[in-house]
């Protein structure tokens, strides 16, 4: 094992050398370094992605010392930026780090395209103005993460036009044909001699063996057709029970404990089915992405049902099970073996469609086909709604069911947006800055309130939707930071992140809400 796989060696067996990789090529935008900002640079620093860029105008102060880990008292009066970008980058030598001591609206006057360069731009301690101006710059091939923590409370907000996803890790990509079994699989099959005395040879006959058998019998008393209903499952069990020797016959309990799963039809899945009429596979062009180039190379190989019987490509993947080595390994191969076919017959007409794109067909790697091949059954795609329609088409029957649940913390959703409201109208946030401890408490609570009563009728809501007391909290939190809140809203978005960087695992969508007072939290679609 060499230095590099030693190093990351954990992380590796998550996501793989393609999500390695892809990490390592990535380069991620922070927009001010607060607290949580830091805490998620640390999490993608730490596994190793490929360059970070610090901008942040401020100076370190003692506010920032007390509430960033990542700021020490060596810092104080200094850029707040390049003082992150020293002490961040100390984690891994692996990452590139830059910084700018400038205002992310004075870069972007200078250089309008600055935040292309970018594969993550997460802002965080911005106003609700200057969020929706990133976002929208973001809004064509950049994922725009916009973060923020208020005392107890943390909320964040992911936007990116399209997300695709070809390994989500499903818990089981066994696809084992036992329905409709391929010539090789049903040849395997039929070389096992279930009337041997050998009661080794018996109890070690693999259990897709059992199932091919006792379902192809089942089929040919019942018009080729599979049990469907509870009943007709558990007669096939039954059938199976009734050819075990021994009750030591494990492959044949596995065979039993597998009947449900092989009796639903190998298909294909209807999500799959709504990818191959979406427009984007339908009508590729020269800026088609490798991902709906290779859709389109799965939907035609489907469709000649001479390669394929209708089905998606074999995943090639098979599950433990008793059995003698011999017969296992020979298994393993036959499913492989399809597998591979088709792989190649996708590859094919992969390589047909670049052609005609006037693309060059190494332009896609046969390791991305294989994947691809791997988990046809189980794509994603994810389109994330933007900043923009969020705001000036608000999922209002959505959110008043959200607001309907007492338990729900949504609430703290519509005070964060009042409080953006209060920021553009006095240039602080509820409760921030000097006061004798009583000017938040009698001018700004009730201002916020008003606020939020507000944004409820906008929406066509009543006006007391949202408890006054939650109200009063975030005035009383003056819009400071609290470590532990931070650190934990770090851990969940960093997560994420590195989720949309390596296009595996399924993300959220697309706003989550932290409630530290009572530790519950949830994902809202907005």
């Amino acid at each position: 094992m060499d230095a590099k796989t030693q190093k990351y060696d954990r992380q590796l067996r998550l996501w793989g050398n393609n999500g390695q990789a892809a990490l390592e090529s990535a380069h991620i935008l922070l927009v001010n370094a607060s607290a949580v900002g830091c805490e998620i640079l640390k999490n993608m620093v730490l596994p190793g992605i490929g360059q970070f860029t610090v901008v942040d105008a401020g100076q370190v102060t003692l506010d920032d010392i007390g509430s960033n880990f990542f700021l020490d008292a060596e810092s104080l009066g200094k850029s707040r930026a390049e003082r992150a970008y020293e002490l961040l980058g100390e984690l891994n030598d692996d990452v590139q780090g830059h910084w700018a001591s400038k205002d992310i609206l004075s870069i972007l006057a200078e250089e309008p395209n600055y935040l292309s360069k970018f594969s993550v731009v997460i802002v965080s301690n911005v106003s609700q103005a200057t969020a929706r101006k990133l976002a929208y710059l973001c809004s064509k091939d950049t994922t725009f993460v916009w973060v923020k923590t208020v005392g107890l409370v943390g909320q964040v907000r992911i936007a990116i036009p399209e997300h695709v996803i070809v390994e989500s890790h499903p818990d089981n990509v066994a696809d084992l044909r036992i329905d409709s079994p391929f010539l090789e699989l049903a040849s395997y099959a039929t070389s096992f001699n279930f009337d041997t005395e050998d009661t080794m040879e018996f109890g070690h006959i693999p259990y897709v063996a059992i199932l091919l058998k006792y379902m192809e019998e089942w089929k040919q008393t019942h018009g080729g057709k599979i049990p469907s209903t509870y009943a007709e499952k558990n007669q096939l069990k039954a059938n199976i029970r009734a050819g075990m020797r021994s009750p030591d016959d494990e492959n044949f309990d596995e065979a039993i404990n597998s009947v449900l799963r092989s009796c639903q039809a190998t298909v294909v899945p209807s999500s799959i089915k709504e990818l191959f009429k979406d427009e984007k596979c339908e009508n590729l062009t020269t800026d088609s992405s490798t991902f709906w180039i290779i859709l389109r190379a799965v939907r035609d190989f489907v469709e000649d049902s001479g390669k394929s019987s209708g089905f998606l490509p074999l995943s090639g993947t098979i599950p433990d099970m008793k059995a003698q080595t011999d017969s296992y390994v020979t298994l393993q191969s036959i499913y492989k073996g399809k597998a591979k076919q088709d792989v190649e017959d996708v590859t094919k007409n992969v390589n047909s469609i670049l052609e005609r794109l006037g693309r060059a067909a190494e332009s896609i790697t046969s390791q991305e086909i294989e994947s691809f091949c791997k988990f046809s059954a189980f794509l994603k795609v994810i389109c994330y709604r933007s900043l923009e329609d969020e705001y000036q088409h608000p999922k209002t029957k959505q959110i008043a069911s959200w607001l309907a649940d007492p338990e729900s913390v949504f609430p703290y959703y519509v005070i964060l947006r009042a409080s953006d409201a209060f920021f553009e109208q006095e240039g602080r946030y509820p409760g921030e800055g000097p006061s004798d401890g009583t000017v938040w408490e009698e001018e700004d609570v009730p201002k916020l309130h008003s606020l939020v009563a507000g944004l409820l009728q906008s929406w066509g809501l009543e006006r007391d939707a949202v408890p006054r007391d939650l109200t009063y909290e975030i005035c009383r939190y003056g819009n400071g930071a609290i470590h532990n809140i931070a650190s934990f809203m770090g851990g969940v978005v960093s997560q994420e992140i590195i989720k949309l960087i390596t296009h595996q695992y399924i993300p959220m969508d697309n706003t989550f809400v932290f409630d530290g007072a009572r530790s519950v939290s949830a994902v809202f679609s907005l």
